[in-house]
């Protein structure tokens, strides 16, 4: 889909919708200030394009899409939790809603999709972008969830480079509501590199040095509660 996709917004587009909910702040873009710091005519030229997206007529009413993409935006300011899988940001209704929100970055800190997606969709997706899910575990893998690796296998692993390979996954989550919202509180904040060496799965803990040899169970266990998958839309590998 081009730039002038309905779904397709810049940044200062997305915060101009914003302003039907009174926020200014939406989680995981820039700061609307730097924006605001550029003068009026930046937004007005967002105005522009908001109408010719049809989200607004000519005559600056809202439309049917508008208000779709404004509700989309709204559920999304006020998620309890996000969770970030590369360059695609999801946020939460109550957990045993159907469908989450998905804002994906299109151009680094630019543009980016906003759309409704039904959760088994969203496994679907994941699934075909990511093998990694999708593995087939090894039989010993029942036997245990993680095990710190040793020094040496530490080491090695630390240089070794999985690049940007289907075997590999960088999942990022924010507990909204837990506090201090700094990086060092899981509670709060954790991420995750899991990707494969040798046919064993690693997951790695950035935020603390930490390498775990880990089960194809471990991981999907996280991957499925962070996203509030139910168990029944996919079975999961033990």
């Amino acid at each position: 889909m081009t730039k002038a996709g309905q779904d397709l917004f810049h940044v200062t587009e997305l915060y101009l919708l914003a302003n039907a909910f009174s926020v200014d702040v939406l989680f995981g873009l820039p700061d609307k200030k730097l924006y605001q710091l550029q003068g009026r005519a930046i937004f007005d030229k967002a105005f522009t394009k908001l109408k010719q997206k049809h989200i607004f007529t000519e005559e600056g009413k809202l439309t049917k899409g508008g208000a779709y993409a404004i509700r989309a935006l709204e559920l999304y300011s006020q998620s309890k939790k996000y969770v970030r899988i590369h360059n695609v940001m999801f946020a939460f209704q109550e957990k045993e809603a159907d469908e989450i929100i998905m804002l994906t970055e299109m151009e680094d800190q630019t543009y980016y999709r906003l759309a409704f997606i039904s959760k088994a969709l969203v496994l679907t997706i994941l699934g075909e972008r990511f093998p990694l899910i999708l593995r087939e575990p090894k039989a010993n893998e029942k036997d245990f969830l993680k095990k710190e690796a040793s020094t040496e296998t530490k080491k090695e692993l630390s240089t070794y480079d999985p690049g940007d390979s289907e075997n590999f996954m960088n999942i990022e989550y924010f507990h909204m509501n837990e506090q201090p919202q700094k990086i060092d509180n899981p509670a709060f904040y954790q991420q995750w590199l899991t990707f494969t060496k040798d046919e064993a799965l690693w997951m790695v803990d950035p935020v603390t040095d930490t390498y775990y040899h880990a089960s194809q169970y471990a991981f999907l266990q996280l991957l499925f509660d962070e996203m509030d998958f139910p168990y029944k839309e996919g079975a999961l590998n033990v």
